[in-house]
């Protein structure tokens, strides 16, 4: 039985090498599997030709030797074990003189998942064996097959990096996946609503949050490219710029867009914007900052129109000032120029609108309104409706105070 930690061997392959399989059997059972669109392992258990614990010993070892945990000659012995005398996998790996390392647990998706009470063991098995026919990540599959929403398998792999970085710790992450499942949150958000996480002291912007809102990638991009990396140990920009997915220069770029960000330089979502302009047209970071306004400049304009109206003794000094007041304070008219220079449709103006209330009430979060925001554009739906399809509560109108609310 051979294998490299590199290609780690698939499942057909590992109980042909322990002789549970022929080869005849595999692609029999393989075939079998592609017309009846299921995964060879339930093939092969519903065709007699393995046990289910067989089965799910084969994914536990294959597992254990990709994690070093088990060398593969050991392994082989103990599945011949399982196999030949129907042991539990535990008691077939002492037979054969295998003793557990006292290790720290791996922090694996899977496990974390299991854990927090997200899946259960039988589907974690299930996705394991599918990722490993499919060479697929096991986020990915557990997406694909129905059984995890990808917000949820993102906020994961998000706990999975904070506990790489230390930041909190096995227990505290799987506290916090466990609020963040039952009130449909990121795994931050419910680690700081605990007291697990210190809030960010000035606004932050994650390198897979900043080229998701620049376009340049998808959320789904960023999710498989985070569990790779969680694997191969790699930050989430070596993977992208190893997988082809962004050039070293434009990941440079971003880089710098962040530093600019956690310096106060630029907000979260202008840097996504100058990370745009800089993909789509090649332009420099002074560049694009320059062209969307977002620094000050001394500049000689031409003469505002306010001033022109002043000096033809039209207006006075106080009628610009109230009128820059009222503007500032007039959403609605500060939308209205938005939607007539092209900047955002009639269907944003109104969600935003409804999402400033909102936020201004304290029944959103500001990361709540730019997530509800990104889906009204994408699903082409009211803010309200987002609000139910995400499965968050908001009025639907206001009390005026001191009435009392009537049913």
């Amino acid at each position: 039985m051979t294998g490299t930690p590199d290609k780690p061997m698939r499942i057909g392959e590992m109980l042909i090498a322990v002789g549970l399989l022929s080869e005849d059997d595999l692609n029999d059972a393989a075939q079998l599997a592609v017309d009846l669109g299921l995964p060879l392992g339930k093939v092969l258990v519903m065709s007699g030709f393995l046990t289910d614990g067989q089965l799910q010993a084969a994914v536990q070892v294959q597992s254990m030797v990709k994690d070093q945990i088990l060398g593969t000659e050991i392994a082989a012995q103990a599945l011949k074990l399982v196999a030949s005398r129907c042991l539990p996998l535990e008691q077939a790996l002492r037979e054969v003189g295998w003793v557990q390392r006292d290790v720290m647990p791996k922090n694996k998706l899977g496990d974390l998942l299991v854990e927090s009470g997200i899946i259960v063991q039988e589907t974690l098995v299930e996705a394991l064996q599918s990722s490993s026919e499919s060479g697929l990540p096991l986020g990915r599959i557990l997406v694909l097959t129905g059984k995890l929403p990808e917000a949820l398998i993102y906020a994961c792999l998000n706990a999975q990096v904070l506990l790489r970085d230390g930041k909190i710790s096995r227990e505290q992450a799987i506290q916090g996946l466990k609020a963040a499942h039952r009130r449909q949150m990121s795994i931050e958000q419910a680690l700081i609503e605990q007291g697990l996480l210190r809030p960010p002291s000035h606004a932050k912007i994650k390198l897979g949050e900043l080229f998701v809102l620049s376009g340049i990638l998808t959320e789904e991009d960023i999710m498989n490219a985070l569990e790779t990396g969680l694997i191969t140990e790699e930050p989430l920009g070596q993977v992208l710029v190893k997988s082809g997915q962004v050039p070293r220069t434009l990941l440079d770029t971003a880089l710098r867009l962040q530093e600019m960000v956690d310096n106060g330089t630029l907000g979260p979502l202008n840097s996504a914007e100058v990370l745009r302009q800089i993909y789509t047209r090649g332009i420099s970071i002074a560049q694009a900052v320059a062209e969307l306004g977002l620094l000050k400049q001394e500049s000689h304009e031409t003469i505002r129109l306010g001033e022109l109206l002043k000096l033809a003794g039209f207006i006075t000094e106080v009628d610009i000032q109230d009128a820059l007041r009222l503007s500032l304070k007039n959403n609605a008219l500060v939308g209205k120029i938005l939607l007539i220079g092209g900047a955002i449709d009639e269907t944003t103006l109104h969600a935003a609108l409804r999402c400033q209330f909102l936020l201004r009430e304290g029944f959103l979060k500001e990361e709540q309104a730019i997530i509800a925001l990104h889906y009204c554009q994408r699903m082409h739906c009211s803010m309200d409706e987002a609000m139910v399809e995400l499965g968050w509560t908001v009025p639907t109108r206001t009390v005026i105070e001191g009435e009392a609310a009537t049913k």
